[in-house]
C-alpha cells in the first residue's frame, strides 16, 4: 500500500494530520492509531462489526481473480456508465470497501484509489490488494470521511448506502468529496412489497433477521450459519426447478445463485450462501429506497445527468457535479 498519508484528513475538523510513530495527530492534538499499517478512524466497535467478521472470514469468495468471472467489473462498468479504461490516473473515493472486490477492479485498470470501510474488513482488502502502491487504505466512517474534500475524479459507493444509519446523511457527505466535474455512482436496495411482507406472503429474510438480530452478537453468525446449512442441500437438490426455488424461498433465507452466477461448482455455491446470508441476517441497518427517492435526493444535491436503472443490488444511480 501507499505509505504516503498526506491526502488523510482528520474527520471533524479536515485538518492536515503528521504521523508520530504509530499514530495521526491534528493539529488540537487528536489522535489516530495506526494498527497493522492502516489508520484507524472508527472505535473497534460499532454496528459493522458484522461485515468485519464475515470479510475476513471469506476475504477472496467475491474477489474476480478468485471466481475467475467478471462479476465484479461489469457491475462497475455497469455502475460507471462508461469504459473503465476510463478510471487510469483518475483519483478515485471508494466508500465502504469490503474485502475489496472493487478495490481490484479500480486498481487493475490504473486507478488512484482512496479505500476506506467502517469495519475491520479494511484487514481482508490489505490482504487482497495491499501489494499495489496506489491503494492508500483506512478503517474510516462515511458521514466523516477522513480524506481531503472536492479531491476525488470518481466517488463510488457500491453495496454500501443501505446499511448506514442514514443513506441520505451517507450521500450528502459523498458528495462533498466529488471534485468539480466529477462523478458519484452508487446503488442501494430497492424497496418493494415482498421486501415487508412476512413470510410465506413475502420474503423469509426479515422473519429470520427477527431471530437474528436479538440474538447476543457473538451467537449470530453461528446461528447463520446453521440455519443456511439446513436450507442449502434443499435449495441445491431443487436448483434445476424454478418453480421449487420460488417456493423454498418463502420459508428460506439462504442466497442461492444457481444458476444465475456461473460458479465452479457445490462448494463455492454453499460458500457464496454462506457469505451473502450472513451479510443479510446481521446488518444492524437496512434501509430500502424507491428509484423515485434517488433521484429526487440526487436532485436536491445538484447532480447532474441523473441517471438511474434498476438492477445489480436494487436501484443503481450515477451523476455527475457541475464544473
Amino acid at each position: 500500500m501507499n505509505e504516503d498519508m498526506s491526502p488523510l484528513r482528520s474527520p471533524d475538523g479536515h485538518s492536515h494530520l503528521v504521523r508520530k510513530g504509530d499514530f495521526l495527530r491534528d493539529p488540537v492534538g487528536a489522535t489516530y492509531p495506526i494498527v497493522k499499517g492502516i489508520p484507524r478512524f472508527v472505535e473497534r466497535e460499532n454496528y459493522a462489526v458484522a461485515f468485519g467478521n464475515q470479510w475476513n472470514r471469506f476475504p477472496r469468495t467475491q474477489l474476480d481473480s478468485v471466481t475467475k468471472l467478471p462479476l465484479s467489473e461489469d457491475r462497475l462498468a455497469r455502475c460507471l456508465g462508461e469504459s473503465l479504461e476510463a478510471l487510469r490516473g483518475k483519483t478515485v473515493l471508494e466508500a465502504g470497501s469490503g474485502a475489496g472486490r472493487f478495490t481490484e477492479i479500480l486498481l487493475k485498470y490504473g486507478a488512484v484509489v482512496h479505500s476506506f470501510d467502517y469495519s475491520d474488513a479494511v484487514e481482508a482488502n490489505a490482504q487482497n490488494n495491499g501489494a499495489s502502491d496506489r491503494l492508500l487504505l483506512v478503517q474510516g466512517d462515511i458521514r466523516r470521511i477522513p480524506f481531503a474534500r472536492s479531491a476525488y475524479d470518481y466517488v463510488i459507493c457500491l453495496g454500501v448506502l443501505q446499511h448506514t444509519p442514514s443513506p441520505e446523511a451517507s450521500l450528502e457527505s459523498l458528495w462533498t468529496m466529488v471534485k468539480p466535474g466529477g462523478r458519484l455512482v452508487i446503488d442501494h436496495y430497492r424497496w418493494r412489497l415482498r421486501f415487508v411482507l412476512p413470510t410465506p406472503f413475502g420474503s423469509a429474510e426479515s422473519a429470520y433477521r427477527l431471530v437474528t438480530l436479538r440474538l447476543p452478537e457473538q451467537a449470530r453468525g453461528r446461528f447463520v450459519e446453521v440455519v443456511t446449512r439446513f436450507w442449502f442441500p434443499i435449495h441445491w437438490k431443487f436448483r434445476n426447478s424454478r418453480f421449487a426455488q420460488r417456493l423454498i424461498r418463502r420459508f428460506s433465507p439462504v442466497h442461492f445463485y444457481y444458476p444465475d452466477i456461473a460458479l465452479a461448482g457445490k462448494a463455492e455455491f454453499l460458500e457464496w450462501a454462506l457469505l451473502d446470508t450472513h451479510d443479510a441476517q446481521t446488518d444492524v441497518f437496512k434501509h430500502l429506497r424507491s428509484k423515485i427517492a434517488i433521484e429526487r435526493f440526487l436532485s436536491n444535491l445538484g447532480g447532474q445527468n441523473i441517471f438511474t436503472h434498476l438492477g445489480g443490488n436494487g436501484i443503481e444511480a450515477r451523476c455527475d457535479r457541475s464544473r
